[in-house]
């Protein structure tokens, strides 16, 4: 029977919030990095929900054809029941700092977007599991400034800052069972966009990288 599997549940609620510390990748016109530029930090804070391929809790109770395909296949609906996706949306900060030849600037900037991720989730014990995930993300500036010593740039018009950010990369995280429909989490997220170099432009990339800290409350 499917139930020597154990217990996956098909949706649960997800709620974060966490650090972003952010490297601005930049290449001058010339294609030279830029290396005055300092990692920054930023807030997160994200709201979304997450699924299962396969909700053994629904299959248990189920009495079709579907069920009775993965109760005589047990490992196959292990196997899938481990595999999960999300969706989310997200309030971001990306920030840096630096100076050139003793005077301070620093970019403050806030992103709203989605981001969607797909990958696995290994039960190990004691209500533990832990995850990896492919990511995908996209974000808009809403807020943003450059200040150079006393003067102050609106990022929000900047040709490098005023279109959707599309970013990749991957995420792990460590999750525990509070409770039957509660579950706490630790993640870390590793993202970047990939704006190819143009010749005679200077080209700038976000690398941000999060901890992050939440619940799943389940449906």
């Amino acid at each position: 029977m499917i139930g020597i599997v154990g217990q996956s549940h098909g949706q649960q609620y997800k709620l974060s919030v966490g650090s972003n510390i952010t490297k601005f990748n930049y290449l001058n016109s010339e294609g030279a990095p830029i290396d005055f530029m300092k990692s920054g930090s930023g807030n997160r804070f994200s709201v979304g929900s997450e699924f299962r391929i396969l909700d053994t809790t629904k299959m248990q109770l189920a009495l079709n054809s579907r069920a009775l395909y993965f109760n005589q296949r047990p490992r196959l609906a292990k196997m899938l029941s481990m595999v999960k996706y999300d969706v989310s949306l997200e309030s971001n900060q990306y920030n840096a700092v630096g100076d050139v030849q003793n005077i301070a600037f620093s970019y403050q900037t806030s992103y709203l977007g989605a981001s969607a991720g797909f990958g696995v989730q290994i039960p190990v014990r004691y209500g533990i599991s832990i995850s990896l995930q492919g990511r995908l993300a996209a974000q808009k500036i809403i807020q943003g400034n450059q200040q150079i010593g006393q003067k102050f740039y609106d990022l929000t018009v900047d040709e490098q800052f005023k279109n959707i950010q599309f970013m990749y990369g991957y995420s792990g995280e460590i999750q525990k069972r509070l409770g039957d429909k509660l579950d706490a989490f630790l993640s870390y997220q590793y993202l970047t966009t990939q704006h190819g170099q143009q010749a005679g432009v200077a080209t700038l990339n976000l690398v941000p990288t999060t901890i992050s800290f939440g619940i799943k409350i389940l449906k």
